[in-house]
């Protein structure tokens, strides 16, 4: 495969190529220091798995407004404080966010619906089907579990769990002991008969598991634009990016070689991802090139931190890439095509998680504004 490592660095900085940027991103903690920590910390694992080791209590975080305009943060307006939100999407004039383990979704006129399951654990994604504003996927990270809902009858219409196509052999953080994982009590019986060590989820509210005992960690789930009976998953453990059949659960590789990859999607015929740990943006074509933006050289970053890079994750647009770089605590906007780019700041408390370009109407903004009063 052909791969060209092109230097954000060596673009020309610039505020005009981009115009005005309205949209919505998700604030998974206002204590980025803290999520610093407890990151340098897993780096010491006796494993490679980067990640929390025990069941933490969730942060506080929160949904905001935004818009970016001539090379500043020129509007902010957080419209709700809540627990750990990751996951918010906008479609069909619909928007909905994830607060750790329940789903909003909010139509054009602002009335709300949730969706709860016991399964819901650190909810990552949430994506409307492009072709049908019904149907609703979900990645729920914490069990390595992918779902999608029919939000007119709010039920549950397919699922994915990594342990039951493949993907179920983890290792104890503590003491790299391989494990499997499952949630069916007779597989777990054959394999503690077979002689294996098994972690048996048999009750999803009570039994949990910390970043570093995930096999998958699927942090990230999209519609395939090419062909709806295709999900696109990024496995962060794995350092890859899989296409799924959504008929018969088969998944195949498309990416591979990131580290701690965010954001796996099809744009334009193309595969993209952020390779979070390697500060870097991957772009796939015709499955023959790639081309890598690396943020590396950008300048602006704690000296703290040494080498370690954390491009959290990667929106597309017709005319721009905008990435979160949360060690420069900013938004990265660059298109490659004219070799430019711009750094937005952002505030230095502000663990951002994801970004979703786009608007959404008053109603929904006060609706969202009134959740718990």
């Amino acid at each position: 495969m052909n791969t060209e490592v092109i230097d954000i660095s060596s673009f020309q900085r610039s505020t005009t190529f981009y115009g005005s940027i309205d949209a919505l991103i998700s604030i998974k903690s206002f204590d980025l220091q803290a999520i610093r920590k407890r990151y340098l910390a897993s780096r010491s694992n006796t494993i490679s798995k980067t990640g929390s080791v025990e069941r933490r209590t969730p942060s506080l975080g929160g949904i905001a407004q935004i818009k970016i305009e001539d090379g500043k943060l020129a509007e902010s307006n957080v419209l709700i404080r809540t627990k750990e939100p990751r996951a918010l999407h906008i479609g069909h004039s619909k928007f909905s966010f994830a607060a750790e383990n329940i789903v909003y979704v909010f139509d054009e006129v602002g009335e709300m619906i949730t969706l709860q399951n016991p399964w819901f654990s650190y909810i990552h994604t949430v994506e409307f089907k492009p072709d049908n504003p019904d149907r609703l996927l979900i990645s729920s990270s914490g069990f390595d579990l992918i779902l999608e809902y029919d939000l007119a009858t709010k039920e549950q219409c397919w699922e994915w769990l990594a342990w039951e196509h493949g993907f179920n052999s983890t290792v104890d953080p503590k003491t790299g002991t391989p494990v499997i994982l499952t949630r069916n009590e007779e597989v777990a019986a054959r394999k503690k008969a077979e002689g294996n060590s098994v972690l048996l989820i048999s009750d999803p509210s009570k039994d949990s598991l910390p970043t570093a005992k995930r096999v998958a960690f699927i942090n990230s789930v999209v519609y395939d634009e090419q062909d709806p009976n295709f999900v696109i998953a990024t496995f962060f453990h794995d350092g890859a990016v899989y296409r799924i059949n959504v008929e018969n659960g088969a998944s195949k590789k498309i990416l591979d070689g990131l580290k701690n990859p965010h954001g796996g999607h099809i744009f334009n015929r193309q595969t993209i991802a952020t390779s979070t740990g390697t500060g870097e943006v991957h772009q796939l074509q015709n499955e023959q090139k790639r081309t890598v933006y690396s943020f590396k050289n950008l300048e602006g970053k704690p000296r703290e931190l040494g080498e370690m890079e954390w491009i959290q994750n990667t929106d597309t647009h017709s005319d721009f890439f905008i990435s979160i770089d949360s060690n420069r605590t900013s938004f990265v906007i660059f298109n490659p095509d004219q070799k430019v780019y711009d750094v937005i700041p952002f505030d230095l408390n502000w663990a951002v998680q994801d970004i979703c370009l786009g608007t959404i109407n008053a109603r929904q903004m006060n609706a969202i504004s009134n959740i718990g009063s």
